[in-house]
């Protein structure tokens, strides 16, 4: 990551950029004090209650300032970022803000622990930064990554209010191994461009998931109408 003269900063907090994502919307809000997706970060701070927030996507942490500010006294927000570049900024920003409720893991959510092949440049070596993604074979700009399954990762006894998930057309393997916490606690959904209800409710069938509205890009279900 490269020394930066000044910290960009917005009403949240402070954030550390990685190298070459400065073109990426979120890179370029906060490089210019704005908020990227401030409908989804005051929706889920309405909406944590008293419980958790898992959050997968992280990039460099330009959601956790503004999370960890509405979380209750003793909740927690659960971050996972794959790419280690993403990663390592997140951590800085963690720092800057000196965020104590966040736990932070170096992984991408899947349906089983282990590893997967994951794309963090293009070809041609330019940086894909929030972006990244499963990929399906090696190749140049390609690395494996570690793979977790949230149940086995967040503790059955903590309640998870909201899981909010970035992660690039990986919804479903990630939800998958999300089945007991989802079973449980019956959290809103946040997911970026799943607008797929039949698939949450041949999954999770008893629950009733309900579409309830959009939120930039992200698609919200809830078991429960709410405002949004």
């Amino acid at each position: 990551m490269t020394e930066a003269t000044t910290i960009p900063q917005n009403e949240y907090g402070q954030y550390c950029l990685p190298d070459g994502v400065d073109g990426r919307p979120a890179a370029k809000a906060v490089i210019s004090g704005q908020v990227f997706e401030p409908d989804t970060i005051a929706f889920m701070r309405k909406h944590a209650g008293d419980g958790d927030i898992i959050h997968a996507g992280t990039f460099f942490g330009d959601f956790l300032p503004g999370l960890s500010g509405g979380m209750a006294e003793g909740a927690k927000i659960w971050a996972f970022e794959p790419n280690p570049g993403n990663f390592k900024a997140a951590e800085q920003t963690i720092k800057l803000n000196d965020l104590q409720n966040v736990e932070l893991r170096n992984a991408a959510l899947s349906n089983q622990d282990g590893e997967l092949l994951f794309r963090t440049h293009r070809t041609n070596g330019k940086a894909l930064g929030g972006l990244s993604r499963i990929a399906t074979e090696q190749g140049p700009g390609v690395q494996s990554v570690q793979a977790l399954m949230l149940d086995y990762v967040v503790p059955i006894d903590r309640k998870v209010s909201i899981l909010q998930l970035d992660v690039e057309g990986h919804e479903k393997p990630a939800m998958r191994g999300a089945y007991h916490i989802i079973h449980k606690w019956k959290p809103i959904l946040i997911l970026e461009y799943f607008g797929k209800v039949q698939w949450l409710n041949r999954n999770f069938r008893s629950l009733g998931y309900k579409p309830i509205g959009k939120l930039h890009s992200n698609y919200v279900y809830a078991t429960e109408s709410i405002d949004i």
